[in-house]
């Protein structure tokens, strides 16, 4: 009995495993390749997203809902001041929408420093240089920063941001 069962278990783990190099090889292809393919898809929803900051009026109710897209239902922003982060999508993000009715942001410069993805979560690593102008005064003031984002595929296969944090 000891041995049949040693037998099966043994039967089992060879079946189950791939012996075929060959497909093991196009399976890691095919797998880098979709990476790869998300990785150019993540990149362009953090760039899109911060060219949408600069190209239209947020200040607007109907253009700031549109650029909510870009986020999760659940959407984190967090700030480096060690404060637990803000649950946007409760608080209809309202911090965000009232910052950009007084401030207007200029991105000289983004740079992606690290991406990786896996399944239905990636992060990016990016850093970037700009100007933020004071609507009323018109007075600006260079910024730079490093960020993380960190994006969480939607059921349509959309890569959208869960997590943003600065520093």
């Amino acid at each position: 009995m000891k041995k049949l069962c040693t037998i099966l278990i043994l039967a089992t783990v060879l079946f189950s495993c791939n012996t075929n190099p060959e497909k093991d090889k196009e399976t890691k292809s095919i797998t880098k390749n979709s990476t790869k393919i998300d990785s150019v898809n993540i990149k362009q929803v953090v760039l899109s997203m911060h060219d949408a900051v600069m190209t239209r009026d947020l200040s607007d109710s109907l253009t700031f809902n549109k650029w909510t897209d870009f986020f999760t239902s659940d959407f984190l922003y967090m700030e480096s001041e060690g404060k637990p982060p803000i649950q946007m999508g409760k608080v209809d993000f309202k911090p965000i929408r009232e910052a950009f009715k007084s401030i207007k942001i200029n991105y000289d410069e983004i740079i992606i420093d690290y991406v990786d993805a896996s399944c239905d979560l990636a992060y990016v690593a990016y850093h970037f240089h700009g100007t933020v102008t004071t609507i009323k005064t018109n007075e600006s003031q260079d910024i730079s920063r490093s960020a993380l984002v960190i994006l969480r595929k939607n059921k349509k296969a959309e890569w959208k941001v869960a997590y943003q944090s600065f520093n």
